[in-house]
């Protein structure tokens, strides 16, 4: 029994306080941007900023059948007028999917890194590899180097938007060549980007700068007040020599006297 029914009070049902936020897809997603692919019940729109969800990509593109593997997250950015823009913070391949792919006999092969956009965001990019049968550890590092290789060359020659584009899509140009470029190593079942994560993005390199340059600032004035105070003190000293090398000596009057 609930207390406050035993007390004879009436209970307050916390659900009828919530209201329904409308969750815009990003605008990164470039034609599929900005439409509505969810809802969220809210207590605030201001503590719902900043609030990962977790969304499918059919949810967003709404054509393939096979999108509903990966799995989007989207934080939201801005709440106007019960709708809430959002920021892209990166995708994965369900649980499901991943142990669909696992095969006895055969190797996992991944490789995670750092990596940055031409427009300034770092994200953390995972590839997993399977291939038809167990390779050896040298395969598997030339493997390794030839998709850190691809990854370096084409991930700074993209925007967020082609960013998204290509990692998400599994039939999009990237992941043809990586496709083609892992098969001339080792014979391969499935190669593909599993996980990404935004990192830091131009916006939060931006605070991080203003605030390292606000401790330097404040870090130099303390200097100019330490040299300050040493100026005076060196003022204090050079004037109780200059009292000392003007004081005369006492004069001896008892001694005056008797000579007269």
């Amino acid at each position: 029994m609930v207390k406050g029914a035993r007390r004879g009070g009436r209970v307050r049902d916390k659900w009828r306080d919530k209201q329904w936020l409308i969750l815009d897809s990003p605008s990164s997603f470039g034609d599929f941007g900005g439409h509505h692919i969810n809802y969220l019940p809210i207590t605030d729109a201001n503590t719902a900023v900043g609030r990962v969800v977790e969304n499918t990509l059919y949810d967003i593109k709404k054509q393939d059948q096979a999108d509903h593997k990966t799995k989007v997250f989207v934080a939201i950015e801005k709440v106007s007028d019960g709708v809430a823009t959002t920021i892209f913070k990166g995708h994965e391949y369900g649980k499901e999917f991943v142990r669909s792919l696992v095969r006895r006999g055969s190797s996992m092969i991944t490789h995670i890194h750092n990596y940055n956009t031409n427009d300034g965001h770092e994200f953390r990019v995972e590839v997993v590899t399977f291939s038809q049968r167990r390779i050896n550890s040298s395969k598997k590092h030339e493997l390794r180097r030839v998709v850190h290789q691809l990854l370096s060359e084409k991930i700074p020659q993209w925007d967020l938007n082609n960013f998204i584009q290509q990692v998400t899509d599994d039939n999009s140009e990237f992941h043809r060549e990586l496709l083609e470029k892992g098969r001339k190593i080792v014979s391969l079942r499935h190669i593909g980007i599993k996980k990404t994560k935004l990192i830091s993005s131009n916006k939060s390199r931006i605070q991080k700068v203003s605030t390292q340059t606000e401790d330097t600032q404040t870090e130099d004035e303390m200097v100019s007040t330490q040299t300050e105070d040493t100026q005076t003190e060196d003022e204090m000293v050079s004037t109780q020599t200059e009292d000392i090398g003007t004081e005369t000596p006492p004069v001896d009057t008892e001694q005056n006297t008797d000579s007269t």
